[in-house]
């Protein structure tokens, strides 16, 4: 079953073998200083935007390796997820529940894996399977035998599962969850073996939510009240459910809710939520309802962080995101493999037709979706195609068809957003950014005030600033830039913009006041720094590569 599982991994990610970098894997693989310095800067210092040592770790060992060698890394990528879709596989099979190893093929070839098997800087969602499954494996084996030696490895494993990615904070509370699928109840006993575990969790948790607040959230996330984050995270929900369990619609990046947030319907996805956890609740007093529960619950509780209750960085693309429910996955691809099972007991052929239909199905979605990973501009292609409604994929594509196609090309995507989109803030920074590329930046800059003025969107009017920089109208920037720097004051890529700008503008002692005052509160920012010594040097702030990329 192990190399079924295998072959159809390969098969469906085939195309990533000759994918190359794209997003930010420019930024945190071919341009970062960290993987160029001495490894116990990655474990021992905060110059890493989130703390993910162990698979930092993994990229600077590579790098020193095949150097920026695409291909490498991406075999790496797919090799991890196949041995985390086996060792789902030999869990679910530990936890005796039927269909296992149709789970584990599943998980494999789903479509929705894409995002963290394919773009090589989700490598810390598939190591952090690796370990997340191989940590619950271990403590089933404690669980059935009492053995220290596996309640010690699971720890461990847990450890270095939160060494590659803090998402796996939840796991203490799904060692509760195999208790209750296997004894129906939550003994004493069951919460004093996790405490060890909700500790670490705990201080993992806070390390995160420290470097997110300090390195990451500066400002640039929009503005959310209480009503706003609660009824959104019913949204977030169940589209990840819809998206695991009829991966259809799935993109690489996703517009704004299709309803206004202040808006009595904007309630309505919370308001089901909450009524189908009362049905399932009211279900699980049958054996068929009790692991229907416990699978929703899991994969509610795994996507819980990331549902938009709390800030991340991420939100500034969009409301969610296929990689962030990769672990969740799990439970889906669990309950349909518990169904084939079930149904394969009283139709066999039935059965057996239909997982393989439905496997030949992902597979050859998985491998299409695959294929756009071959570098920026068919990325953003496909992302564009796939969201339409989306601002970021759209101002995305446009600016890899300005670089590699044409002015031309770029103008006509923007073009044809502004003509099918019905948001007027959208509309108005799409229209900025076009008249950037047509060279009329005072323009430009005052569609950006004016669709700022509708609704605040401190990243989209960082990339038009930046734009204008870039494109030497430095004082049409400092237009645009002027406004967000009093908006999100914390915001390095706001000052450092700002900076490049007034420099150009022959204002050099405002330009370094400007990044001065992000220091006192950034002082360990690696841009602002930077931008520093290039001010004392008399030059301008120079313009990285990998930020020219929206």
């Amino acid at each position: 079953m192990a190399a079924v599982i295998a072959a159809a991994g390969i098969v469906a990610y085939w195309p990533a073998f000759r994918a190359g970098f794209v997003w930010d894997d420019h930024v945190l693989l071919l341009e970062a200083p960290l993987l160029r310095g001495p490894l116990w800067r990655i474990w021992f210092s905060s110059d890493a935007t989130d703390y993910w040592p162990l698979t930092w770790t993994t990229f600077w060992v590579e790098a020193r390796l095949w150097g920026q060698a695409a291909s490498p890394f991406h075999v790496v990528n797919v090799s991890l997820h196949i041995l985390a879709s086996i060792l789902l596989w030999r869990l679910l099979r530990a936890l005796r529940v039927p269909g296992s190893a149709v789970a584990g093929l599943l998980f494999a070839i789903h479509p929705v894996a894409v995002e963290s098997v394919a773009w090589v800087s989700e490598r810390k969602n598939v190591l952090s399977g690796v370990f997340f499954f191989s940590s619950l494996l271990a403590w089933t084996r404690f669980d059935d035998e009492g053995r220290r030696r596996d309640a010690v490895a699971s720890f461990l494993l847990f450890l270095c599962a939160l060494l590659a990615k803090t998402s796996v904070v939840m796991l203490p509370f799904v060692q509760l969850g195999i208790a209750l699928y296997r004894r129906r109840a939550v003994t004493r006993r069951d919460l004093a073996r996790i405490v060890p575990f909700v500790l670490l969790s705990a201080a993992f948790g806070a390390l995160t939510l420290w470097t997110q607040g300090v390195n990451v959230i500066r400002g640039e996330i929009a503005e959310r009240g209480f009503a706003e984050r609660v009824a959104g995270a019913g949204w977030a929900l169940l589209s990840y459910l819809q998206k695991a369990f009829v991966p259809v619609d799935l993109g690489v990046v996703y517009p704004r809710w299709p309803v206004a947030p202040g808006s009595p319907a904007f309630w309505i996805p919370l308001l089901f939520v909450i009524v189908a956890a009362g049905a399932a609740w009211a279900a699980g007093r049958r054996s068929w309802g009790r692991s229907l529960a416990l699978g929703l619950g899991y994969h509610a509780l795994m996507v819980l962080p990331v549902l938009g209750l709390l800030d991340m960085a991420y939100f500034a693309v969009g409301p969610i995101s296929n990689h962030l429910q990769y672990l969740a996955l799990a439970a889906p691809c669990a309950l349909v493999g518990a169904g084939l099972a079930a149904l394969h007991r009283r139709y066999p052929s039935a059965a057996l037709a239909l997982g393989v239909a439905a496997s030949l199905v992902l597979v050859a979605w998985t491998h299409r979706r695959a294929a756009a990973f071959e570098d920026d501009l068919h990325l953003w292609r496909a992302a564009a195609r796939a969201s339409p409604r989306s601002l970021y994929a759209a101002s995305s594509y446009a600016a890899e068809l300005g670089g590699t196609v044409s002015v031309a090309a770029a103008v006509g995507e923007l073009e044809a957003f502004i003509a099918r989109s019905s948001d007027e803030a959208d509309r108005r920074l799409a229209h900025a950014h076009a008249l950037v590329f047509l060279r009329r930046p005072a323009e430009a800059a005052e569609e950006a005030i004016a669709g700022d003025a509708i609704r605040p969107d401190v990243q989209r009017q960082i990339e038009i600033g930046r734009l204008l920089v870039t494109s030497r109208y430095a004082g049409d920037a400092i237009r645009v830039l002027s406004v967000q720097v009093e908006r999100a004051p914390r915001s390095a890529d706001v000052r450092y913009w700002l900076s490049a700008a007034l420099f150009r503008s022959g204002r050099a002692d405002e330009a370094r006041q400007v990044v001065l005052d992000g220091l006192r509160v950034s002082p360990r920012d690696v841009k602002l720094r930077n931008a520093l010594a290039m001010l004392d040097q008399q030059a301008p702030p120079a313009p990285v590569p990998a930020e020219a990329r929206p």
